[in-house]
């Protein structure tokens, strides 16, 4: 019989190395497919989140102003009401849009107010004195308020007088043969308005807006633990979160030279009256949106922004021409990493058309 033979010690290294160097390549081949497959998908997601952020507050600033730009004077008016005995707004401004500016480039907050659950914006005129005490408005006619519908009472003497706006919801108010607007103490919103109304009441003269059943006054900022857009409503305790993985929101008022006027400046700086918030036409948008996937390598170095040649923004530089850009700063995200994540970046100019259209 032949003798058999095996394999060699040199022939089995060999093959071993083979068998690893052959592994490591597909390990390495598998590793940076899976890389790439994740960069694309996180990037999807952090393109899908900011798209569908822009379009919420897109919607909402489209609608702002409805049911109370219908009286232009009465924009700006400091508004005050309560909740079941605790304050929820504190001479807030009554406006379709109000800016809150951050700091040091952090998120701003935008604070959106318009009409929602009535087919009816047009304002009521107060037709006899309003003590402070008082558990109704009479008014010519009732027609387009339902029991229910929240309304903001100006002053006549507004804005000359100070006095504050009150918000209170109507308790009975059944047609337009009537003319009285109940606003009992049964509803949680009533429970403390003769303290929050003026010391001097309303004056004939004065005018109710009709918010209708629904009002809309929705709070947009950044949640900076989570980095997630969140919105509060009006009378809710806490925040809700609503899109992640948005580290940044800014946005500048769009105004005019005058009230039937086109926009010829951006800017951050808050009106101070009803005449310079008739100004006001349209917000200039910006959201950044971050991959959720964190690379090995740095891959952003720095994130600008073109605000045009239009705005008078604090800290831009002029770039591309006569235009003018802001470094955003997106680092507070994660101060130590924050160049190793991917940024989609959305901005857009939303017109007012309420404010326009009452012009």
């Amino acid at each position: 019989m032949k003798r058999a033979r095996g394999f060699t010690l040199i022939e089995l290294m060999v093959a071993v190395a083979l068998g690893l160097l052959t592994t490591l390549v597909i390990a390495q081949v598998f590793l940076q497919s899976e890389g790439n497959k994740r960069t694309t998908t996180s990037g999807s997601d952090a393109q899908v989140t900011g798209a569908l952020a822009l379009y919420a507050l897109q919607r909402d600033i489209q609608m702002a102003g409805y049911g109370l730009s219908a009286m232009p004077a009465a924009v700006g008016c400091p508004t005050t009401a309560q909740n079941n005995g605790t304050t929820v707004l504190s001479s807030a401004p009554l406006v379709p849009v109000h800016i809150a500016f951050g700091a040091s480039g952090a998120s701003d907050t935008l604070t959106v107010l318009y009409s929602q659950g009535s087919d009816y914006s047009v304002p009521l005129k107060v037709s006899v004195d309003h003590a402070r005490t008082d558990v109704s408005f009479t008014v010519p006619s009732t027609w387009g308020v339902s029991t229910g519908d929240m309304l903001v009472a100006v002053s006549a003497s507004w804005p000359a007088g100070g006095n504050d706006c009150t918000l209170f919801q109507a308790t009975s108010s059944a047609s337009d043969s009537t003319t009285q607007i109940q606003i009992a103490n049964t509803s949680n919103w009533n429970k403390a308005l003769s303290f929050i109304m003026p010391t001097t009441g309303y004056p004939a003269g004065s005018a109710l807006l009709n918010l209708g059943s629904a009002p809309v006054r929705r709070v947009y900022s950044v949640n900076p633990l989570t980095w997630t857009l969140r919105g509060q409503e009006l009378g809710a305790g806490d925040a809700r979160d609503m899109f992640p993985q948005i580290v940044l929101l800014k946005a500048l008022y769009g105004k005019a030279a005058v009230a039937e006027g086109p926009v010829v400046r951006y800017d951050t700086v808050a009106p101070l009256d009803s005449a310079e918030w008739r100004l006001v036409k349209g917000i200039r948008l910006l959201i950044v949106a971050r991959s959720a996937q964190r690379e090995k390598e740095d891959v952003t170095s720095s994130l600008v922004w073109d605000v045009g040649p239009l705005a008078a923004v604090t800290g831009s530089e002029t770039c591309k021409g006569s235009s003018k850009c802001v470094t955003l700063d997106v680092s507070p995200s994660d101060s130590a990493n924050w160049k190793k994540y991917r940024y989609k970046v959305f901005e857009t100019v939303v017109p007012m058309r309420n404010v326009v259209w009452n012009q």
